[in-house]
């Protein structure tokens, strides 16, 4: 990637995160006790996986276990940080079966530590750090499906929401 494509927006599409998450900021999901809200997505292909790490990226890889090299397929993932601090906060939703996407903010956004998670949609934006000489990718808009599907009650909520014609048919209001 030159100069000017570092700059663009990073788009990863049927995708999802690896390890631990640490959306909530809290030190004590974090291996080196750290604050920093973020996660490790997998990078979709391994095509953009090289083209991010020859961009500056700090790309990294999964590696088999003792035992397990024959039949080995590896992952390639990227630390993602989440800034609401920012001048131009994140937009991350959450998508739970065919309802409507519900935008998160600082104080929700730790749902996403606790849920199974099927798919992740990302809008990443680059950040180069003069401090540290080293690119990073900020989450500029992020959609993030729940795994809905091991969940036997799911599918009679879905859709509910407000729905006049079932408030009224109810015998007491």
């Amino acid at each position: 990637m030159s100069e000017m494509e570092k700059k663009a927006n990073v788009f990863m599409e049927d995708t999802r995160f690896i390890f631990k998450t640490n959306f909530s900021g809290d030190p004590e999901r974090d291996s080196y006790g750290s604050e920093e809200r973020k996660a490790n997505i997998i990078i979709p292909t391994e095509e953009q996986a090289n083209e991010l790490a020859a961009a500056g990226f700090n790309v990294k890889v999964t590696k088999p276990k003792e035992g397990a090299e024959e039949d080995f397929i590896p992952v390639y993932f990227i630390s993602i940080k989440v800034n609401y601090e920012s001048e131009w906060p994140p937009k991350i939703y959450l998508v739970v079966g065919d309802a409507e996407p519900r935008l998160l903010d600082e104080e929700s956004i730790d749902t996403l530590d606790k849920i199974y998670i099927t798919n992740v949609k990302a809008v990443l934006n680059p950040y180069y750090s003069r401090k540290n000489d080293r690119w990073s990718l900020y989450v500029k808009t992020l959609y993030v499906e729940q795994d809905i599907e091991d969940d036997p009650y799911a599918a009679s909520y879905r859709n509910r929401g407000n729905r006049t014609e079932d408030r009224e048919s109810l015998p007491f209001n």
